[in-house]
């Protein structure tokens, strides 16, 4: 199993590695211990009632998240964590995954409505008045343009 696409999935579900180790019935010691290589080796049994609990089919848990190049991730960084509101990449990532207005706000405003559609799904442009306050007034103007002429032509 891959320990950082557990670390992911535990952040998406907000479970400390305590609760982790209660709701897959192991010692604390032994969820620790997952966590001090690359890669763990659980017992079958284990890596089940880890699929269970997270609610992830076991070959979700034991693929590599991917990766990106050096220059790649610090230009991500660099985009979208600006002002530090998300703790890293992968907590940008869960807060989109769990709708933040805020972070739809920022990738909606970086990458446009169409990109962001490709990404998210049809549900930015119906969710656009929802989190259009966060994205920043010039851009939104835009954006709003685009937004009404879009739903104009789905109306027709």
């Amino acid at each position: 199993m891959h320990v950082r696409t557990l670390e992911a999935f535990l952040k998406a579900r907000g479970f400390s590695r305590a609760e982790l180790a209660r709701r897959v019935g192991v010692s604390r010691q032994a969820v620790s211990l997952w966590f001090r290589t690359e890669e763990a080796n659980l017992h079958s049994r284990n890596l089940l009632r880890l699929s269970e609990v997270l609610g992830v089919p076991v070959e979700d848990l034991v693929k590599p998240l991917p990766s990106f190049e050096p220059e790649t991730h610090a230009r991500l960084r660099a985009t979208l964590l600006w002002d530090r509101l998300y703790a890293d990449l992968d907590d940008f990532a869960v807060a989109l995954t769990e709708s933040d207005p805020r972070a739809i706000g920022r990738f909606v405003e970086i990458y446009g409505l169409y990109a962001a559609e490709k990404t998210l799904g049809e549900s930015v442009w119906q969710d656009f008045p929802t989190y259009k306050r966060y994205i920043h007034p010039a851009r939104r103007r835009e954006l709003e343009t685009l937004w009404a002429w879009h739903v104009s032509q789905k109306a027709a």
